[in-house]
């Protein structure tokens, strides 16, 4: 019995402390909303960092600490927000550029030569005709060169220096 009367009581202040220490862990101080908003920063979770800080500033509202980094992770929000706004009004006029390329493009013959004279290659008929010139002339070379060979060599008549 002597033991009954000395553990009750004391499980009744080990559980008076225990609530005690969660809610101050739950209300925590604004160095440790801090210290977990700066750690959840680093980590670049920047959502997490954020609302650890509303929670800290809703608990301690005049917090130097905790009104600082905030400002400084909504510049940077303000930051990335206005990049983004820039990239896509690059892309943009990149894509009107183009847009407006391909219709120039489309308007203006693909050469100076009217269409007919193209053939089903791209190439214009003039373009063809120097191609077969050119071709014809090197077969003919080619056949001559054959021929040279197949000629017997003529025997000269060595003129004698006597």
């Amino acid at each position: 019995m002597k033991a009954e009367r000395f553990i009750i009581p004391w499980l009744g202040l080990l559980a008076l402390s225990a609530s005690a220490q969660s809610d101050s862990t739950n209300a925590g101080s604004a160095s440790e909303y801090f210290n977990k908003a700066s750690r959840q920063y680093v980590k670049e979770d920047k959502g997490s960092a954020m609302r650890v800080l509303d929670k800290g500033l809703r608990a301690h509202p005049g917090d130097a600490r905790l009104l600082a980094l905030a400002q400084e992770l909504l510049k940077e929000e303000n930051q990335q927000q206005q990049q983004q706004q820039q990239q896509q009004q690059q892309q943009n006029q990149q894509q009107q550029q183009q847009e407006q390329e391909q219709e120039q493009q489309q308007e203006r013959p693909a050469s100076n030569e009217p269409a007919e004279q193209r053939e089903s290659g791209g190439m214009s008929k003039q373009d063809a005709e120097r191609v077969l010139d050119e071709l014809d002339r090197n077969e003919q070379n080619v056949q001559e060169k054959a021929r040279a060979r197949r000629m017997p060599a003529r025997k000269r008549n060595p003129e004698k220096d006597w």
